[in-house]
C-alpha cells in the first residue's frame, strides 16, 4: 500500500474509473497522512474507523494501512460525490491496494451520521471528519461523531486552521469528554511586526487579550503553531446537561 500512496504523491494525479486522469487538488499531504497512520497505529484497539469526506482516497489509504492484517478491522466512508465529482478515484486507490474490508455510504453526511447513530453510539474506535468545511456543517458532523465514538476513541479534524474548523475544534477541545491526543502543525511566520505588537501589549496578561481580540487575531499574536490537524481522545461519556455551554467566541 505504501508503493501506491507514494507513487501518488510523486505523479501528482490520480487515475479514475473512466480511465481519465485527474491531478491533485483538496487532499491532505504525506505529513498529514502519516499523522493518520500513527494515531491508529499507536492503539491497537482501534478497528472500527469511519471517515467523512474521501475524494482522491489518500486519507482512505493511510486509514486502511494502519488497520491492515488488525482481525474485524472495518472503515465506512460518507462520500455523497464519490462516483461522480471525484470519478470513483477514492475507492479505486482502495481496490488496487487489495482493501477489501471497506464500505462507501454516498449519501451527504447530515443524512449518512443520523441513520448510523440509529444503530446505537459507540460503533467506531476513530473517526476522521473532513467533509463540507463550514462551521455549521463541520460542528454538525462533529456532534454526531462524538455520539458514534467509543470512549477511548479518537476524533480527528482536517484543517483545523481554517477559521471555521479552527472554530469547531476550540469549541469541542471544551466537551468534558474529549482532550487533545495530538496535533499537526506549522510554525507562525516571527515578523518584526509581530515581534513589535507583543513587545507592546505585553504589559497586559495573554488571558486579558483574549477577552478583547478576535480569536483569530488572539491566534496570530500570541500562538506559535498553526494547527492544520488534531485528534482528539473521547475518555469519558458525554454526559453534558442540557443547559451547558461553553462561551469560546
Amino acid at each position: 500500500m505504501k508503493r501506491i500512496i507514494d507513487k501518488i504523491y510523486e505523479d501528482g494525479a490520480v487515475t479514475g474509473r473512466s480511465g481519465a486522469i485527474h491531478k491533485l487538488h483538496s487532499e491532505i499531504d504525506s505529513e498529514e497522512g502519516q499523522f493518520l497512520f500513527r494515531t491508529i497505529e499507536n492503539d491497537p484497539s482501534v478497528k472500527r474507523t469511519l471517515e467523512v469526506g474521501c475524494g482522491y482516497g489518500l486519507s482512505s489509504l493511510h486509514i486502511c494501512a494502519a488497520l491492515s492484517g488488525r482481525q474485524g478491522a472495518t472503515h465506512t466512508i460518507i462520500d455523497p460525490f464519490q462516483n461522480t465529482q471525484w470519478d470513483g478515484v477514492g475507492t479505486k486507490n482502495l481496490e488496487d491496494a487489495g482493501i477489501d474490508f471497506f464500505e462507501l455510504v454516498e449519501t451527504k453526511s447530515e443524512f449518512a451520521l443520523p441513520r448510523l447513530l440509529e444503530n446505537g453510539e459507540g460503533q467506531y474506535d476513530f473517526i476522521f471528519v473532513d467533509g463540507w468545511h463550514t462551521f455549521d456543517h463541520a460542528l454538525l458532523d462533529s456532534f454526531y461523531a462524538t455520539r458514534l465514538l467509543r470512549v477511548g476513541g479518537y476524533l480527528t479534524l482536517d484543517d483545523a486552521n481554517w477559521p471555521s474548523l479552527n472554530r469547531v475544534a476550540s469549541y469541542l477541545k471544551n466537551y468534558p469528554c474529549y482532550e487533545v491526543h495530538d496535533s499537526l502543525g506549522d510554525d507562525w511566520p516571527n515578523s518584526q511586526k509581530k515581534i513589535a505588537v507583543r513587545a507592546l501589549i505585553s504589559p497586559v496578561s495573554t488571558d486579558t487579550w483574549k477577552k478583547v481580540l478576535h480569536p483569530s487575531l488572539h491566534r496570530r499574536i500570541f500562538e506559535k503553531k498553526s494547527t492544520r490537524m488534531i485528534a482528539l481522545k473521547k475518555v469519558a461519556e458525554d454526559t453534558r446537561s442540557w443547559d451547558w455551554h461553553a462561551d469560546t467566541f
